[in-house]
This record gives C-alpha cells, structure tokens and sequence, in this order.
C-alpha cells in the first residue's frame, strides 16, 4: 500500500497480492458482485482468503488431504442425528421455545445469527449475504463445464451469458466422478435477502459483533457455535473443528462424570474418537449413496 503499512481493506490486500491489471480484472468486479460493496469498504480477509501462487497447482485449497463424505453432506447430518439421544425437530423458531430449552439449567448450543439472539438489547444488527440458487438440468449433455466451480466476475457485456448477475456455476457432479449421460448445475446469485450465509466483514460490522460477543461470554450454560454464532467465515472443515473444539471445552460442564471429560483432563482429544471407521470417499471415486450431487467441497464456501 502507498501508505506503507499492512493492508487496511480488501482493496489494498488484492493490489498488494496480483497488481492492478488483474484487480481491475477478477477482484474488483467480483468483490462487488459478492458483497454489494467496493472492496475499499471490507476488511483485508475477505481477498486475502483467496490463494495466489506462482505455479501450476489449479486446487482452490492447497492441504495436503482433501476429501469429501463419502455419500454426500446429506448423508453426513443425517449420520449425526441418527443417534437414540437426539431428537430433530424442524419448522419451529428457536425463540418462541428459548425459555423450555433453557430452563432447569439445561446446555444450549446456539448456531444462529448471533444478533437475532440479543435483539432485544437494542444494539442493531449485523450484515449478512445470502445466495439465490438457480437450477438448471441438462439432458443428454455429460458435462456442462469442464470443472465444478466456474466463477464470473465478468459483467454484463463480458460473461456471454444473456445474464451474468450470477458470481458462479456448481456442477456437483464433478466431485464425485459421477456416471450419468444428464447433468445438473446450480447458478448463484448473492443477495441481502435470504437465508444468511456470509458475515460481511467491514469495521462497522466487526465492532458490532465485538458488543455480542460479550454479551454472549456473559449468558450461562449457553454455547455459541459455527460461522452465523460466530460471525466468522467458516470454510466446512473450520466449522467442523470448532465444533469439536467446543466440545472438548465443554464435555465437562455438560457430563461431568463421562469418560469423554476425563480423557480431555488427561489431554486427550475425545472429539477425534470414532465409534465405528469412517468411510471417506477419495476425489475420483463414486460413493456408495445416493444423493451424493447434495456433496460441496470440504471446504468450500
């Protein structure tokens, strides 16, 4: 930056990473398709998440071990409540039952919009991005890209597309190396309405978040977890970890007396226990499942 310094916003992260040509070309148009902002107005994570290397590894993550669950994300949830001791409950807000889950000292492990949880405290709310998804089916067609994930951070005149509001096309079944004559691809389009996916990290939005989450250290017997609890942009491996990180802290609060809360006072690591091997489908395989086109990468956004 000419200032000197580190770099205060996205803006100056992506000119400090790739230069200007390739700014003007890929982060600039991207960026405001993504967020609605220049990315003058976000903080320096937001490009600076985006990998930049100088040879011809064309991965989006560069980890050593990559994988995805074998039969897809769908089977992977479904896999985790499948257990006698949980019960799923579906189309019911969690505020117009907070006060019977949380009486009687019972633990809360809260996963939604930090903000919607302390409304009521007259502080605002925070920013969020969501995404409209388009479905498009090919038939007879193999593929419809050559690999997953196509973004466009082209315009209008650029894209050759008739509409090119989308940021990118999904074709999920290139991860599995699935066998179908058909195809389906997903066009996404980023929205303020919507389900929330993305926390929006500009300066506002960070300082507001700090005042909930001191709030949130001050509830009892109530645990904040994942990306929208957090606001905090997770990638799926990130949130899969802080889970686990916050049951490690939190085993022995909530059972005492279990052999999990003695292994993690012994320093060992009980999320990590499997209580049957786990079946992970290497890239290029097909699962055994179905419904393994619900799959994403591990850690895509």
């Amino acid at each position: 930056p000419a200032h000197g310094g580190a770099p205060a916003n996205s803006k100056e992260m992506a000119l400090s990473r790739v230069g200007h040509a390739l700014y003007k070309k890929i982060f600039e148009p991207y960026t405001r398709k993504q967020w609605a902002k220049d990315p003058s107005e976000l903080a320096a994570s937001v490009t600076a998440r985006i990998p930049v290397r100088n040879n011809f590894d064309n991965r989006y993550f560069s980890d050593r071990f990559q994988a995805l669950p074998s039969g897809g994300y769908t089977s992977f949830f479904e896999s985790l409540l499948a257990h006698p001791n949980i019960t799923t409950v579906l189309d019911v807000d969690f505020f117009e039952v907070r006060a019977l889950l949380q009486r009687n000292g019972r633990k809360v492990f809260y996963t939604g919009p930090i903000d919607a949880y302390f409304a009521n405290r007259g502080l605002g709310a925070l920013e969020y991005r969501s995404i409209r998804f388009v479905r498009e089916l090919y038939r007879d067609h193999g593929y419809a890209q050559p690999v997953s994930v196509v973004n466009y951070p082209q315009d209008e005149t650029e894209c050759g597309f008739a509409d090119c509001g989308f940021t990118r096309i999904v074709e999920y079944k290139h991860y599995y190396n699935q066998q179908s004559p058909h195809t389906v691809t997903f066009r996404e389009y980023s929205s303020d309405v919507g389900d929330p996916y993305y926390p929006v990290p500009n300066e506002r939005n960070v300082a507001l978040y700090e005042k909930f989450k001191q709030l949130a250290a001050q509830e009892k017997d109530v645990y904040f977890v994942g990306r929208l609890a957090n606001y905090k942009y997770f990638n799926m491996d990130q949130a899969i970890d802080n889970a686990l990180a916050i049951f490690e802290q939190t085993v022995c609060d909530v059972r005492p007396g279990s052999s999990a809360c003695e292994a993690t006072r012994r320093g060992e690591h009980p999320s990590m226990w499997a209580t049957k091997p786990a079946h992970i489908g290497a890239p290029g395989t097909r699962p055994d499942a179905a419904g393994a086109a619900s799959g994403g990468a591990a850690r895509a956004g």
